[in-house]
């Protein structure tokens, strides 16, 4: 009987719903929530071309949130851009160049597209309202 029970009880750790894997990606509703936020939020922010160290703050704190691993990696390298570049957007010193940081930050949005891309397949993705087409912006 407890033999019974021991062998019962493996089978059903098994089966227990940690072990079923996870629904697939629908195109319009992907389980990862914070990383196709991310991704919407990339595009929108390629899109216009002007460079918002706060919008990209924003979209890296929705990567660092993600559960895959290369959006997350991407997620910090966009933050790091982003902190620096908006370091010497809050300073506003005339005599420093702020071209290199945005080359970084630009950079890092394309790091960040990759990762979206690897998970997500090319854009443009259902879940993202308006799409257009990345180009490298700066």
């Amino acid at each position: 009987m407890i033999r019974t029970l021991v062998v019962a009880s493996l089978v059903l750790a098994g089966c227990s719903p940690a072990a079923t894997p996870a629904p697939a990606n629908s195109p319009t509703a992907p389980s990862d929530g914070y990383a196709a936020g991310a991704c919407a939020r990339l595009i929108g922010a390629m899109a216009r071309k002007e460079p918002s160290p706060a919008d990209d703050l924003g979209t890296a704190t929705r990567a660092v949130s993600s559960t895959d691993p290369g959006i997350q990696e991407a997620g910090k390298q966009l933050a790091s851009a982003a902190k620096e570049a908006g370091d010497l957007w809050v300073q506003n010193d005339p005599t420093v160049d702020k071209e290199p940081a945005y080359r970084r930050l630009a950079d890092a949005q394309q790091g960040l597209l990759a990762a979206c891309t690897k998970v997500f397949g090319e854009p443009p993705w259902a879940f993202v309202k308006q799409q257009p087409t990345p180009t490298p912006s700066r």
